[in-house]
């Protein structure tokens, strides 16, 4: 992954915080996470909201809020590439067999690839948050209605939209 690459995620990131609507999207699914049933709620980022420049095979934007002390569940993406930061909240992340705790994003002290995740297709993954409620910003190389979930224990498959 090529700095480059990072520090425009980075920036369309920064984009994305100073607006208002972002704002309150990340609040909206703060509350909904005490009510979910599932262990995270999400809404997808309009892309044409960010005022930076995205890499060019960034096709989806999407805000994550993961139920804290639940684990997310074991899973993949077979049709895209995972670009992730943690806003806010504390955890670990288990991606393929490598587990470590995670490093939010905007601390001065951390250069971008300590603070993204990057995912490769098909590669499995789960977010252990910690103590409070974990927000992420996530982007994709696939449309919002493409994006499809497989659970490694299950292997029951789903799309985050259109269902």
């Amino acid at each position: 992954m090529t700095v480059d690459y990072l520090v425009k995620l980075n920036e369309s990131v920064e984009s994305l915080l100073k607006q208002k609507s972002i704002l309150e999207k990340i609040q909206e699914l703060k509350e909904e996470i005490g009510h979910a049933q599932e262990s995270f709620v999400w809404s997808v980022i309009d892309l044409n909201s960010v005022k930076s420049e995205l890499p060019e095979n960034i096709e989806s934007g999407w805000i994550f809020v993961l139920k804290k002390d639940v684990p997310s569940g074991r899973h993949y993406h077979p049709n895209s590439i995972q670009h992730m930061v943690m806003l806010e909240g504390q955890g670990k992340a288990r991606i393929a067999e490598t587990s470590k705790r995670m490093i939010r994003y905007g601390l001065s002290d951390r250069l971008p690839d300590e603070t993204w995740y990057v995912i490769g297709e098909g590669i499995p993954h789960e977010f252990f948050p910690e103590e409070r409620d974990m927000v992420v910003i996530s982007f994709h190389t696939c449309e919002a209605k493409e994006l499809e979930e497989v659970d490694c224990e299950t292997g029951v498959r789903r799309l985050y939209e259109g269902e």
